[in-house]
C-alpha cells in the first residue's frame, strides 16, 4: 500500500490519526487507540482540509494541515507548540465559576456558551440541538454549558437575567450575545464568522 491509496480519519473520541486504506473506506473500522467506531465518511483529513486555531500564547490563528496535526506544529508568530489536542476534546464541556478561563477565555478554537438551567423547560428542548451542533462543530468550535443556577459568578458577571442564553467568545472576548432558543442552522450562521 502506497501513501496515496490511505486515508487519515480522525478518531472523534479520542483524536487519534489512523490511517484506513483506500479500498476500506465504508467499512467498519475502529480507532487504534481507543477502539471506538470510526466514522470514514466525516473525519477524512488530508491536504485540502486545515483546522483553524488561536496560540494560547499570543491569541494568533494559525491554520493547520490535517495531515500535520500530530507534527507538533508551531504558531507562525511566536513560536510556541501549539494545542492540536483541544481540536478533538470531548464536547460540550461543563464550564463553571473554576474552569472559565481555561475551557473559554483562554480557549485556542472560538466557543459558544450555552446558559441554561435545570428548571427551565425552554433549555430541556434547546439542549439537545446543542448537544447536535457541539458533536457536528468539534476540530472548529468548542460548546460548553452553564449552569447558572450552580455558577452564581458567571451569571452575575455576564448579567445572565433569563435561560436559554447564548454567548459567543473568541480570542478571550466575548464577541456576542443571543437567546437561546435558537435553530441549528441560526446558530450555525451565528458562528460562521469565527471559523
Amino acid at each position: 500500500m502506497n501513501q496515496t491509496d490511505a486515508h487519515i480519519i480522525r478518531c472523534t473520541a479520542c483524536g487519534a490519526a489512523n490511517r484506513i486504506p483506500a479500498d476500506k473506506i465504508g467499512a467498519a473500522a475502529k480507532c487504534g487507540k481507543c477502539r471506538a467506531a470510526l466514522s470514514t465518511e466525516e473525519s477524512k483529513t488530508g491536504p485540502g482540509e486545515a483546522y483553524k486555531l488561536r496560540c494560547t500564547e499570543c491569541g494568533a490563528k494559525n491554520r493547520i494541515p490535517g495531515e500535520k496535526l500530530d507534527a507538533g506544529p508551531k504558531c507562525g508568530k511566536c513560536g510556541m507548540v501549539l494545542k492540536t489536542n483541544e481540536l478533538f476534546a470531548p464536547q460540550p464541556i461543563m464550564v463553571t465559576d473554576a474552569n472559565f478561563e481555561s475551557q473559554v477565555l483562554k480557549s485556542p478554537l472560538p466557543v459558544l456558551v450555552f446558559a441554561w438551567a435545570p428548571w427551565c423547560p425552554t433549555c430541556g428542548a434547546v439542549t439537545p440541538i446543542i448537544d447536535q451542533f457541539a458533536h457536528e462543530s468539534k476540530g472548529r468550535i468548542r460548546v460548553g454549558k452553564v449552569n447558572v443556577d450552580t455558577n452564581p459568578m458567571l451569571a452575575s458577571k455576564y448579567s445572565i437575567m433569563s435561560v436559554p442564553f447564548l454567548f459567543i467568545f473568541d480570542n478571550g472576548q466575548m464577541k456576542g450575545s443571543m437567546p437561546g432558543g435558537m435553530q441549528k442552522h441560526e446558530i450555525m450562521m451565528t458562528m460562521a464568522p469565527y471559523i
